[in-house]
């Protein structure tokens, strides 16, 4: 693969993620929800812990995957790349979506263990680009090891068709965290949007559904698909009643995980 095709999907996705911050900054949906200074500095500490960079959304997890591409030799590298990028989009969201309901939904000590790792991300109660990236290390580990780098691994995709995926994954990402008014209309039945994504981030957990990365198609086949047009969660982040740490006291949540799993 040529180094080149490396930092490309960075060079695509960054003057959007630049051009969307502005735009939220300016036409916020909802200021209760915008960044705030008080979370910048837990923003880009988890985002550095994860593996990635202010503004890289991950950067260093993705690259493996491109360069891991390189080298695989599964049942995948002969085929088309239009034939590559859908059954590579359609594994990602089966494996993201059952580790991301596992995450929300399973009970017992294991449930209690992903729930913890998983719950940086909710913590804030707002929704901003900048949450995209945000994530426990070990979030961060499972989500790219499992649904991304093994996949890749084992299907061998061409590094076209990883490319491909990451810049869509990535830019779409970004949008579903958009604190803009950005509606999709009946485009919502096919994609995870910033209207059905808000709805995974309610506090409410009755309806903070959604688990969807890119595509709702399993969401609406597992009955867990959440639309209301026009509408907004009331509120956004976690229950107060979870016992939960606050979301600046970083250390606090970086030990989630280690409390006793039956507790």
């Amino acid at each position: 693969m040529d180094v080149g095709e490396r930092p490309a999907w960075i060079l695509i996705t960054l003057p959007l993620l630049l051009t969307y911050l502005v735009l939220e900054i300016t036409l916020p949906l909802d200021r209760r929800w915008s960044m705030r200074w008080r979370n910048l500095l837990p923003d880009v500490t988890y985002i550095v812990l994860a593996g990635g960079s202010l503004g890289l959304l991950s950067a260093a997890l993705a690259l493996v995957s491109i360069t891991i591409s390189g080298h695989a030799d599964g049942p995948a590298r002969d085929w088309p790349l239009w034939i590559q990028v859908p059954v590579l989009f359609l594994v990602f969201e089966f494996m993201n979506y059952w580790i991301h309901r596992a995450m929300h939904e399973m009970r017992g000590p294991i449930g209690r263990l992903l729930w913890h790792i998983h719950a940086a991300h909710h913590l804030p109660r707002g929704l901003y680009l900048l949450m995209h990236a945000v994530s426990h290390p070990l979030n961060a580990v499972i989500i790219q090891g499992f649904a991304i780098i093994l996949p890749i691994w084992f299907m061998g995709y061409t590094p076209e068709a990883v490319l491909i995926f990451l810049v869509v994954n990535a830019f779409h990402g970004i949008i579903s965290h958009f604190n803009v008014d950005m509606r999709l209309g009946l485009a919502n039945y096919l994609f995870i949007g910033p209207e059905t994504h808000r709805y995974h981030h309610s506090a409410d957990v009755a309806e903070a559904k959604n688990y969807g990365a890119v595509i709702s198609l399993w969401d609406q086949l597992f009955g867990t698909f959440i639309y209301r047009p026009g509408a907004t969660p009331e509120e956004l982040g976690t229950d107060p009643a979870a016992g939960l740490p606050d979301y600046w006291k970083v250390l606090s949540v970086l030990a989630l995980p280690m409390r006793r799993w039956d507790s």
